[in-house]
């Protein structure tokens, strides 16, 4: 004779089970509609989703939040909608061995927040929009401790770096122009030993201290004669950089610079 408590239970033990595997089927094809919806900017699809109950810090496969994605495809409205969930984790950070390529050029990503990863690309606005809903503007990365000021000083992003210095969060943090990384580098040296002299120049007119020395002794004319970074070395000088300035090897800008015409730059303001 059949046990009718077993038959239940039976029933019961594979309704949950197939309960379950739906439930997990229908996660994961939200979820990566939900991904492809900021891909391709469909804010419709990703406000749906949002209203149906989709976790706003979801990670893709890759580890990547939504808001990483949106900020990375350059989906204002997105991370705009995406922002204005109070539940959003507006400093989220990229996994360790994120890369990020650009014309070829590799930059370790690893520990970027939204924040950190729209100042690499420029993306002022974004910038802007993520500063204005609270995101951490000393938030550092785990390679070099580099925060958004410095990542969008190296890239040469102008804008960005005007909009990092003109928000609301610049105003209420002490001297961020000035702010260092890991080893006591400068939004200026970063700036520096990539001879991005237009932002060298909106970085000194916002107070950067031009003879700052990093954990090493170097200056920004250090990193730029280094660099072979002949404008740069030019730029500083006409803004009385001092050239007689020793790092912890004793090495004064001249004694790193291998470009000819950086050296005869140098040897005119650099006492023997």
């Amino acid at each position: 004779m059949l046990n009718v408590n077993n038959i239940i239970k039976t029933l019961i033990i594979l309704f949950s089970i197939s309960f379950i595997l739906y439930s997990q089927n229908t996660d994961r094809n939200n979820k990566t509609a939900f991904f492809s919806a900021i891909e391709s900017g469909d804010i419709k699809k990703v406000r749906e989703l949002i209203r149906n109950g989709i976790d706003i810090n979801i990670t893709d496969e890759y580890n990547w939040s939504a808001l990483h994605r949106a900020v990375q495809f350059n989906k204002r409205d997105i991370v705009r909608e995406l922002l204005l969930n109070k539940k959003i984790n507006i400093n989220p950070i990229l996994p360790n061995g994120a890369i990020l390529e650009n014309d070829g050029k590799k930059w370790y990503a690893d520990g970027e927040t939204p924040l950190l990863l729209a100042s690499y690309y420029g993306y002022s606005e974004i910038v802007t929009i993520l500063l204005n809903f609270g995101a951490n503007i000393l938030a550092k990365d785990n390679v070099d401790g580099a925060m958004a000021i410095h990542i969008a000083s190296a890239r040469g992003w102008t804008k960005t770096v005007l909009a990092i210095l003109e928000s609301y969060s610049a105003k209420n943090t002490k001297d961020i122009v000035n702010a260092v990384d890991n080893t006591g580098t400068t939004p200026l040296m970063w700036a520096a030993m990539n001879n991005r002299v237009s932002v060298m120049n909106l970085i000194l007119k916002f107070g950067a201290y031009i003879n700052a020395q990093d954990d090493d002794g170097w200056t920004a004319l250090h990193f730029a004669a280094a660099s072979d970074s002949y404008k740069a070395v030019e730029m500083l000088i006409n803004n009385k950089a001092n050239a007689n300035i020793k790092n912890l090897d004793e090495k004064k800008p001249v004694d790193i610079a291998s470009d000819t015409d950086i050296q005869a730059l140098l040897n005119k303001y650099t006492k023997q």
